[in-house]
C-alpha cells in the first residue's frame, strides 16, 4: 500500500510534465494526491515531526489547506505547509506534530482536511493509527526528589502504614511492582516491607528514647518490562508527650465529581475548638490534594480528570492535627473518591459505513463490524441501536457489533430509483453514563443491479382482415420484466413467416406482405424478448420467446363463380312448375351463401329462381286462339354473395304437349352452342335500413302485379286466350316420335334429346290438324309459329 502511495504521485507528475512539454493542453483539476487513507505513528514521535507527506493539485498558485476536524479533539498539530513543486498545479502538504501523541488518550486519531481554490473546496479525511510505546513509570515529583518525609509518633500500635508510594504507568494493562531497595540504619532493614500497592508498613513499633529517630528507605517502582522509577522516604519519629488531640471526625469518606476545577474544596478536618494553635498538615505528601495550615480545609490541587489519570478514583488522605503549644497531635483520615463525570459520547471505528452490496446478497450476510469504546471510566459498555429510514426499514440488522443483511435487498423499484438505488440507516452508540451520551454511525448502502428475471409476454394472439394492405400495425406484442429499469426489452423474430416484421423497440407487429384468407387462414411467427442494462455485467442478459398467432379473418373480396357460365334446356310444356329446370352450379371462395336473382324482364314473368334452381311459375300454354306461350327463353339470372354479383345465361327451349297429362319432364343440355355473357362486377353495395327494404320489396311487388294483371288482361282480348275444353292426346305418330328419344330418369319424368327431337321434326312436312277445332295450320319447329290454313 505504502508503495502504491509513492508512486501514484511519481506517475501523475511525469504524466503532466510530459503533457506540458508537448504543448497540450491540459485541464487541472482539483484535489489529493497520494494522500493515505491512514498512517500509523508512535506515540514517542518527537513534535515538529512530519506525520504524512502527500501533494494536492489545484489551479490556484498557492492553495490553501486546512484542518477542518480532528476526532477526538486533539490540539497536536500545526497549520498544513504547502510548498509548490517543479510541476504546475502539483504542491506539496506536509502535516506537522506541534505535541505529543498519547496512545492512551486517543489509539485513533481521525483528520479531516480541506483544499481550498479559486474554484472551490474539496476534503478528505485520513486517519492516524497510534502506535503504543511502553512508557516509563511515573513516580511523584516529591518522592524522586528530594524526597518525602513523614513524621510518625512514637506511640503508634503496628503494624502501621507510614506512607504510599504514587505511581501510574501510562500504559493500559500494565502493572507495577514496588519494592525497598535500600533502608538505613541497615539494622532496621527487617523492619519495613511495602505491600503491592505501594504502601510502606512498619511492623515493630518506633521509640523515641531507645530506638532510631529517624529512617531512610529508598524505593524502587517497576513495570513488567522493567522501567522504574525512585524515591525515597524519610521517617522522623515524634516524641509523644501527652495524650493525642480530639478530632471532631476522627475518619471521613467523601465523595466529589471530576473536572471541577482547582480549589475544590474535598473535607474538612477540625480539632476541639478549645484548644490553641492547632495547624494542619498531610502525614505524607499528596500531590492532587492540599490542606490549609490552619483551617484545616483540604482542596485540589488541580482539576481532577479521571480520564487522564485513573488513580484519582480512590484515595486515603492522612491529615495531622497537632498543637504547638500543648505539644500534643492526632492523626484522622479521610477517604476520597472521586466519581466520573460522564463527558465523552462512544468513539466508534469505522465512523462511517459506506458499502457497495449486490441485490442477490443472502440474507444473513455481514458486511462489516462496528467497534465502539467510551473512555469514560465509569462506562463499562456501549450498547448499539439500529435506526431504519422507511426505505431500509428491516433490511439490515446488528448482532454483536456485525452489521447484517436481515431480509432481501431490492434494487428493482421506482422508489429504490429515486434514492440512487440507496439504503441509508444510522446506527446509535449509546454510553451507560448519566445523562447518556451518544454517537452516531451512518450507514450509506449501495444496492448494485442483478438481471434475475426473465421477459414474460403477455400478448400472444392477433388477428387481422384479409386486404389489409402491408406496413400497417398488426398489433403490439407486449413483454413485462420486473428487473429495473422495467421493461428495457428488444424485440425480435425469430421464427416464422417473412409476412411479418416487427419494431424491436415498441414491439409493433407490422404486415409485410398480402394477405388472403383463402390461401392461408393462421400464420405463427415466433418472438423474441431479450431484456438489456439490467445487470453490473452489461452482457448477463435474458431473453424469453412465445409463438404469436395471427389469425387471418375473412373478408368478402370474391365474386361468386359459376361453372358454367351458360345453360341450355329443352322440356315439354307439360313440365310441373314444381319441378326444377335447371340448377346451377356456383361457388364462392369466401364461402358466403349465394342467392340467384332473374334480371330481365320477360324471364321474370316467367320463371323464378328457388335457391340456384330455375323453375316455372306456371305451366306452359299452348292453345290454338287462346294463350300460346313462347317456346325459346333467354333467362339472364344474377348470383350474388351478398356484396359482389356474377351472371349466368340460361336458354330454356321448350316442346308444346297439347296433352294435360305430363308424362315427359326436363331434358337439360348443356351447350357452347352461343357465345356465353358473363358480366361479373365487384363492387360496394349500399345496405339501407331494413324498414326502407321490406317498403320497397313490397311496392316493387305489387307494381309487378298490377303490371303481369294488365298484359295477361291485353293477351286475352287480342288472342282470344281462356278457358277451352281439353285437347286430345296427341296421334299415334307423335307419341312414337317422343318415344324414339327419351329416356327414364330417377323420379319417373322423360328426358328428350335436343338432336333426336330436330330431326324428327326436319323429317316432319309442317302440316298439322288441331284435334280440337279441326282446322289445319302450318307449323315452324324453328319458332314455334303456327299458321291457320
Amino acid at each position: 500500500m505504502g508503495v502504491y502511495n509513492l508512486l501514484c504521485p511519481l506517475l501523475l507528475t511525469s504524466f503532466l510534465q510530459l503533457h506540458i512539454l508537448t504543448g497540450a493542453c491540459v485541464s487541472i483539476a482539483t484535489g489529493f494526491i497520494g494522500l493515505p487513507a491512514s498512517v500509523s505513528v508512535s506515540e514517542s514521535t518527537r513534535p515538529r515531526s512530519v506525520v504524512v507527506e502527500f501533494q494536492v493539485q489545484s489551479s490556484s498558485l498557492l492553495p490553501t489547506v486546512n484542518i477542518l476536524s480532528v476526532n477526538p479533539e486533539l490540539a497536536v498539530f500545526e497549520t498544513p505547509i504547502v510548498n509548490p513543486t517543479d510541476v504546475s498545479g502539483i504542491f506539496n502538504v506536509q502535516i506537522v506534530l506541534n505535541g505529543s501523541l498519547d496512545y492512551e488518550k486517543a489509539s485513533m486519531v481521525s483528520v479531516r482536511l480541506g483544499l481550498v481554490t479559486s474554484s472551490g473546496s474539496v476534503e478528505q479525511t485520513f486517519h492516524i493509527s497510534v502506535v503504543d510505546e511502553n512508557n516509563t513509570p511515573q513516580c511523584e515529583p516529591l518522592f524522586q526528589l528530594p524526597g518525602v518525609e513523614v513524621h510518625v509518633p512514637e506511640n503508634l500500635p503496628v503494624p502501621v502504614t507510614l506512607y504510599t508510594v504514587l505511581a501510574s504507568d501510562a500504559d493500559r494493562n500494565d502493572t507495577l511492582s514496588f519494592s525497598i531497595s535500600q533502608v538505613l540504619p541497615n539494622s532496621s532493614k527487617g523492619q519495613f516491607h511495602v505491600s503491592a500497592g505501594g504502601s510502606i508498613i512498619s511492623s515493630q513499633p518506633f521509640d523515641y528514647h531507645t530506638g532510631p529517630r529517624e529512617f531512610m528507605l529508598s524505593v524502587v517502582v517497576r513495570d513488567k518490562q522493567g522501567a522504574n522509577c525512585t524515591g525515597t522516604v524519610r521517617i522522623k519519629v515524634l516524641k509523644v508527650y501527652n495524650l493525642p488531640l480530639d478530632l471532631l471526625l476522627v475518619s471521613q469518606n467523601v465523595s466529589i465529581f471530576e473536572n471541577q476545577g482547582p480549589e475544590d474544596i474535598v473535607a474538612i478536618v477540625r480539632a476541639n475548638l478549645t484548644i490553641p494553635d492547632v495547624f494542619y498538615t498531610f502525614v505524607k505528601d499528596y500531590p492532587h490534594f492540599k490542606i490549609g495550615r490552619e483551617d484545616g480545609i483540604i482542596r485540589t490541587a488541580y482539576n481532577l480528570d479521571l480520564e487522564a489519570e485513573r488513580a484519582l478514583a480512590h484515595s486515603v488522605l492522612l491529615v495531622r492535627a497537632y498543637s504547638v503549644a500543648l505539644e500534643r497531635s492526632a492523626t484522622a483520615t479521610v477517604t476520597v473518591n472521586v466519581l466520573d463525570v460522564n463527558e465523552f459520547p462512544p468513539f466508534c471505528s469505522p465512523s462511517v459505513f459506506v458499502l457497495e452490496v449486490s441485490e442477490t446478497t443472502e440474507v444473513g450476510s455481514s458486511l462489516g463490524s462496528l467497534t465502539c469504546v467510551d473512555i469514560d471510566i465509569s462506562n463499562q459498555s456501549v450498547s448499539l441501536t439500529l435506526v431504519d429510514n422507511r426505505l431500509a426499514l428491516l433490511k439490515f440488522r446488528l448482532k454483536d457489533g456485525q452489521l447484517l443483511v436481515n431480509n432481501t435487498l431490492n434494487y428493482d423499484s421506482a422508489e429504490m430509483a429515486t434514492n440512487n438505488f440507496q439504503y441509508e440507516a444510522t446506527i446509535l452508540a449509546t454510553d451507560t453514563g448519566t445523562p447518556p451520551l451518544t454517537s452516531q454511525v451512518r450507514v450509506l448502502v449501495s444496492v448494485t443491479p442483478v438481471n434475475e428475471h426473465d421477459p414474460v409476454f403477455q400478448t400472444l394472439f392477433f388477428s387481422v382482415p384479409e386486404g389489409t394492405r402491408p406496413g400497417t400495425a398488426v398489433g403490439t406484442v407486449v413483454a413485462r420484466d420486473t428487473d429495473w429499469p422495467f421493461d428495457n426489452i428488444r424485440y425480435s423474430i425469430t421464427t416464422g413467416d417473412a409476412m411479418f416484421t416487427i419494431d424491436p423497440e415498441g414491439g409493433e407487429l407490422y404486415l409485410g406482405g398480402e394477405l388472403d384468407f383463402e390461401e392461408q387462414q393462421v400464420y405463427v411467427v415466433g418472438v423474441q424478448a431479450e431484456d438489456y442494462d439490467q445487470d453490473m455485467d452489461r452482457t448477463n442478459r435474458k431473453r424469453g420467446t412465445v409463438d404469436i398467432t395471427v389469425q387471418v379473418e375473412n373478408v368478402n373480396d370474391n365474386a361468386p363463380v359459376c361453372d358454367p357460365i351458360s345453360y341450355e334446356s329443352t322440356i315439354f310444356s307439360t313440365l310441373s312448375n314444381k319441378l326444377p329446370i335447371l340448377s346451377l352450379s356456383c361457388a364462392d371462395a369466401d364461402s358466403d351463401r349465394l342467392t340467384a336473382t332473374i334480371t330481365n324482364g320477360a324471364a321474370v314473368d316467367r320463371f323464378l329462381m328457388t335457391g340456384l334452381s330455375l323453375v316455372s311459375k306456371n305451366v306452359f300454354s299452348y292453345v290454338v286462339d287462346g294463350v300460346y306461350d313462347r317456346t325459346m327463353f333467354e333467362v339472364t339470372i344474377s348470383v350474388s354473395d351478398g356484396r359482389h354479383h356474377t351472371e349466368a345465361v340460361a336458354y330454356i327451349y321448350v316442346v308444346p304437349w297439347t296433352t294435360t297429362v305430363p308424362t315427359t319432364t326436363t331434358t337439360t343440355t348443356t351447350t357452347t352452342a352461343k357465345p356465353p355473357q358473363v358480366v361479373t362486377v365487384m363492387s360496394d353495395y349500399w345496405d339501407p335500413e331494413p324498414w326502407f327494404v321490406v317498403v320497397v320489396t313490397v311496392t316493387g311487388v305489387l307494381l309487378l302485379l298490377v303490371t303481369s294483371l294488365l298484359i295477361w288482361a291485353i293477351l286475352s282480348r287480342v288472342y282470344g286466350w281462356g278457358p277451352k275444353d281439353e285437347p286430345e292426346p296427341p296421334s299415334n305418330k307423335t307419341e312414337e316420335i317422343g318415344k324414339m328419344n327419351t329416356e327414364a330418369s330417377l323420379d319417373g319424368t322423360l328426358s328428350l334429346s335436343k338432336v333426336s327431337i330436330q330431326d324428327d321434326l326436319m323429317r316432319f312436312d309442317g302440316k298439322a290438324q288441331d284435334p280440337v277445332s279441326g282446322r289445319s295450320y302450318l307449323f315452324n319447329s324453328s319458332t314455334g309459329e303456327r299458321r291457320w290454313l
